[in-house]
């Protein structure tokens, strides 16, 4: 509706206005209907006739830049976008759509000035604070990211991600207790998040809460059962509570939905390392963790500790008795 109310808007200029601006406009209004019928290719067309026409229709650019962005092209979106805001500075949509695109491009710098600009014009909106929040935790800047996590969810006590986001802020800087309120609180507006859930059951790993863990696993197992990071925490607990098998089990249903994963190779193998030393008569026990650490080392060359792992193990196993 909004899209619609613009081209109306832009159209009427068009007719009214009789001046050298009347074509610009024109294409930008066909460009607003096009987008409203979803022909994003040809409203495309239309806002870039519209700006070679007149370079100042910040509508025109902006709606290039929404374009770019819908398509995954985001890094074609920001000149438009800054195009935009230069003509009209005041527009929080825009400064906020930059933000997105800056941070979908991981430039987290760019991306907490341009929402703090949106900030300033709509101090109170959710969002904003939110984006800004996971972009000073990308930057490891904790406290401004603690400063807009705490706002968001002063703005919006029932907004879920704000509180994961929270609670993910004081993980990291060691408040485990606040972690866990923050992460139960964003579950209980939301229980459909499994990355919550798995937040939720490694901070108890770290507590050695292996029930309460895989507790919380098992919830997120169910929302998301082909998780590869899932099962390495699940492998993890399980190995805590020395249930190897059902450890290997997990560490081989990681490895088939990420076969290259290195922590997951190194933990599998751990395992079977394990076993062999409480029986060295299983040698294919040894065989099988040396074959998994080259696995690894294939995967990330860089392991100095897992060289180390084979140059140890990695000799014949003499043994003694006769031969028949």
């Amino acid at each position: 509706m909004r899209t619609l109310f613009l081209a109306a808007i832009v159209a009427a200029l068009a007719t009214a206005c009789g001046c050298t601006h009347d074509e610009a406009l024109k294409h930008a209004g066909v460009g607003f209907v096009l987008c409203d019928q979803n022909q994003q290719d040809a409203a495309l067309k239309e806002f870039e006739d519209a700006v070679r026409l007149d370079d100042h229709l910040a509508v025109a650019y902006a709606k290039m830049g929404d374009i770019y962005r819908d398509q995954g092209q985001a890094a074609q979106a920001i000149v438009p976008y800054q195009r935009a805001i230069s003509l009209l500075p005041y527009e929080f949509d825009f400064r906020y759509n930059l933000g997105t695109v800056y941070q979908s491009l991981d430039r987290h710098k760019e991306a907490v000035e341009t929402y703090q600009g949106a900030a300033d014009l709509r101090p109170r909106n959710v969002p904003t604070r939110v984006n800004m929040g996971v972009c000073y935790f990308n930057l490891e800047d904790y406290p401004n990211a603690l400063t807009q996590c705490t706002k968001a969810v002063e703005l919006d006590p029932n907004h879920a991600l704000a509180w994961s986001n929270l609670g993910a802020v004081y993980d990291i800087t060691g408040k485990p207790y606040d972690a866990i309120k923050a992460y139960n609180r964003s579950l209980e507006i939301d229980p459909k998040q499994a990355s919550v859930y798995l937040n939720l059951g490694t901070l108890y790993l770290k507590q050695g809460r292996i029930e309460a863990a895989l507790e919380a696993f098992a919830h997120a197992q169910r929302l998301d059962p082909d998780n590869a990071l899932l099962h390495k925490r699940l492998a993890f607990a399980y190995n805590k509570l020395h249930r190897y098998p059902v450890a290997i089990e997990e560490l081989q249903r990681a490895l088939e939905l990420s076969p290259k994963d290195p922590e997951a190779l190194n933990s599998l193998a751990a395992i079977h390392m394990i076993l062999y030393l409480k029986d060295k008569n299983q040698d294919q026990l040894r065989a099988k963790a040396l074959e998994l650490w080259h696995k690894s080392l294939e995967a990330n060359p860089k392991q100095p500790q897992i060289e180390d792992m084979l140059a140890k193990w990695n000799k014949p196993v003499v043994t003694t008795g006769e031969v028949n």
